[in-house]
């Protein structure tokens, strides 16, 4: 059986899950309160639904019970947060991943039940401040609690050495995984004698320990939750036989109001 999906709230992080997500899977659920904003994305969802997420009988109405996913982004509505954490918590979703603007947010919304906290704004920065104080650093992710992927400049003392003599493996914990050109975006494979040059940017693989001791700052890990959303979808999305009409989620049900 396919795995489901359901997103409460679309704010930027909400939209941005439920792009994503559609490229892999149909098995969608989507509710928000703002109908524009419901017309405006029910085409990548199967189910779309304009709820008021204070409603907690709305959303038990709605998602279905033992849901694989769902994702929480109402704002700095933290009152909302709460309910609709603990409503999916009630309902045995087996993951509950919720949007947060502060740790201590995050700590309440895990007391109620989600399993995962996403801060966009505190890791965009824990992303972007090491970029920024490193000129060997490019840009790096997350694919582990301990392992990173990382777009390394190589180091002036090694321009002109062949890979088997850097032996970065060795000498500096991290493995290179492509290269390419300070130019270009497109990485190509690389024979163990290619001699480095310096404008070379290297693809590297090493625990955020080793990548942050080759550039010199420290990197702050955390989760890339993007990448664990989507892991164990395979396929390309079902084409849709139809689309789902918005619906209020009161009418729905034949009850009550939004």
């Amino acid at each position: 059986m396919a795995r489901q999906y359901a997103i409460v709230g679309l704010g930027s992080f909400g939209y941005r899950v439920l792009e994503k997500l559609s490229e892999a899977t149909d098995q969608i659920i989507i509710i928000d309160r703002d109908k524009a904003v419901v017309e405006k994305c029910k085409d990548l969802a199967d189910k779309s639904y304009i709820a008021d997420a204070l409603s907690r009988e709305a959303i038990e109405r709605i998602i279905p019970e033992a849901i694989d996913v769902a994702v929480v982004d109402v704002g700095n509505n933290m009152e909302a947060a709460i309910v609709v954490t603990n409503a999916l918590k009630n309902l045995g979703a087996r993951q509950i991943i919720v949007r947060a603007d502060t740790e201590e947010r995050g700590e309440i919304l895990k007391i109620v039940g989600a399993t995962r906290i996403v801060y966009p704004a505190l890791e965009a920065a824990t992303k972007i401040v090491p970029m920024l104080v490193s000129s060997s650093l490019f840009s790096f992710m997350a694919i582990s609690p301990s392992l990173v992927l990382a777009e390394l400049k190589v180091p002036n003392e090694y321009v002109g050495r062949t890979l088997i003599e850097a032996n970065f493996r060795k000498t500096k914990g991290i493995n290179v995984v492509a290269i390419r050109k300070d130019n270009s975006d497109d990485y190509e494979y690389f024979e163990p004698k290619y001699k480095l040059a310096l404008d070379d940017v290297m693809l590297c693989a090493g625990t955020d320990k080793d990548v942050s001791s080759f550039t010199g700052v420290r990197i702050a890990q955390r989760k890339n939750v993007m990448s664990e959303m989507l892991k164990g979808i395979f396929g390309k999305p079902r084409e849709k036989s139809h689309t789902e009409p918005v619906v209020d989620a009161g009418k729905a049900k034949g009850s009550g109001s939004k």
